[in-house]
């Protein structure tokens, strides 16, 4: 029979040894959590998706503000809506501050408000943009604190929106900054091409502009379904026969067609439930994108919310891909060809049009050409001498004003001169004469 089984003693594994056994593994865990993390907030990606919204928000702030200025003192003045004695029984937290509590004399108001409304124009065209945006926060929270009783949800959602944006690198792009940048660099050398701006933190501001309207429909989504309107499918309904947002040709449609109702109701929170989960995602996200823009206008056209609405389309704006905008910008391209515009490379007032012109040219559309040292074979020296020219893709060269007027209606950053060029009989009347006698005392100016 066999002997007995001795067992070897089980010797204790020491505390320096498991460490030394997991430190791999913890240096490869933390390096994948570094990994993701970085690529969830810190990827290096231009600021496109934020320009977007910045151009919208500030366009927004200043069409509301302005209309609201024959109404100034009516709503934010001592002596209108909300007097500031009866402000201080509701307002008790010192963190609440509005710059209107400090105002004396009505030309404090109409001074501030001006100045308001030329941050906000300044925030929607890019111009110095690094300072007008905190102006433009500033003025937006004193607005809502100096009568709390006309704010509503989409003041917050604006104010928190702003916020993102003046921590974020904005203005580097679709900006008047832009152009500045461009136009000094195209000085120096009409050939420069500035690179365009990217940077982690641009990336993790639009992170954080996504995760809040991704918040915003959630909370919207869970909130509407603890109402038994919504979970009928009657919530629409209820909606258009109230006070607030009656509609008779919509009822009557409605009431013909109820399905209809039940389609919106359940559709709508289809959308805000679906939103925060499906938005992420690479091949859902032009699906929800539109959904939700739909959604929104829906809210502007039925129920009058058109600020609400644009506001909360320019936070979706956030989730734009850089492709998406690439792709377009190369469509735009191919649809309108190729423009070579040639010029006077010995002519000083020439090369400093030419850099202010082509500042403008955020796609690059234009190839340019100085006929002195590279001539054109399709428009002669003799002609150049006389006007610049624009070629085009089939061969046709135009001059002088004829060019810019070509080229200005292609080129979007040029689309705010269309007027000056396309203005019926006045354009052509005047424009020509003029352009003539630059060109004719180019050397001179």
């Amino acid at each position: 029979m066999p002997g007995p089984v001795t067992l070897a003693p089980v010797q204790a594994t020491s505390a320096p040894a498991r460490r030394a056994t997991l430190a791999p593994l913890r240096q490869a865990w933390s390096r994948f959590w570094f990994q993701d993390w970085s690529r969830l907030w810190f990827q290096d990606k231009s600021t496109s998706p934020l320009e977007i919204a910045r151009i919208g928000i500030g366009a927004a702030l200043l069409l509301h503000y302005g209309l609201a200025s024959p109404y100034l003192f009516t709503l934010w003045g001592d002596d209108g809506w909300m007097p500031r004695a009866l402000l201080a029984d509701d307002i008790s937290d010192p963190w609440k501050q509005s710059v209107f509590f400090y105002f004396t004399a009505p030309w404090q108001w109409a001074a501030f408000h001006a100045f308001f409304l030329f941050c906000c124009a300044a925030l929607m065209l890019g111009w110095r943009t690094s300072w007008v945006k905190w102006g433009v926060l500033v003025g937006n929270i004193s607005y809502d604190y100096r009568n709390p009783s006309i704010a509503y949800g989409v003041h917050a959602i604006l104010a928190c929106l702003l916020l993102i944006l003046c921590f974020a690198p904005i203005g580097r792009a679709m900006s008047l900054d832009r152009v500045r940048e461009v136009w000094s660099a195209k000085r120096k050398n009409l050939e420069a091409d500035p690179p365009a701006f990217s940077s982690p933190w641009a990336f993790a501001c639009t992170r954080l502009m996504q995760i809040q309207m991704a918040v915003l429909f959630f909370f919207s989504a869970t909130d509407k379904l603890r109402g038994d309107d919504w979970w009928s499918g009657d919530a629409i309904w209820k909606v258009f026969v109230s006070d607030d947002y009656y509609n008779g040709f919509l009822l009557d449609l409605l009431a013909s067609q109820y399905w209809l109702v039940n389609v919106a109701t359940y559709g709508t929170i289809l959308i805000e439930i679906a939103y925060p989960f499906l938005i992420w995602q690479r091949r859902s996200r032009p699906y929800l994108l539109v959904a939700a823009i739909f959604l929104h206008l829906q809210f502007a056209l039925l129920m009058n919310l058109y600020f609400f609405s644009f506001v909360m389309i320019m936070g979706h704006m956030s989730f734009v891909r850089r492709e998406w905008l690439s792709a377009l910008g190369a469509w735009w391209k191919r649809k309108i060809g190729d423009m070579e515009m040639i010029y006077d490379g010995t002519c000083g007032f020439c090369k400093r049009s030419m850099a202010w012109f082509l500042a403008f040219d955020g796609l690059r559309q234009i190839r340019i050409r100085d006929f002195r040292t590279n001539p054109s074979p399709v428009v002669s020296d003799e002609k150049m001498l006389k006007a610049l020219y624009l070629v085009l893709p089939d061969g046709r060269a135009l001059p002088g004003f004829e060019a810019y007027r070509y080229v200005v209606l292609r080129v979007p950053g040029l689309w705010w001169q269309v007027p000056f060029f396309y203005v019926p009989v006045f354009s052509r009347l005047f424009g020509h004469p003029i352009y003539n006698w630059i060109a004719a005392n180019r050397s001179r100016l």
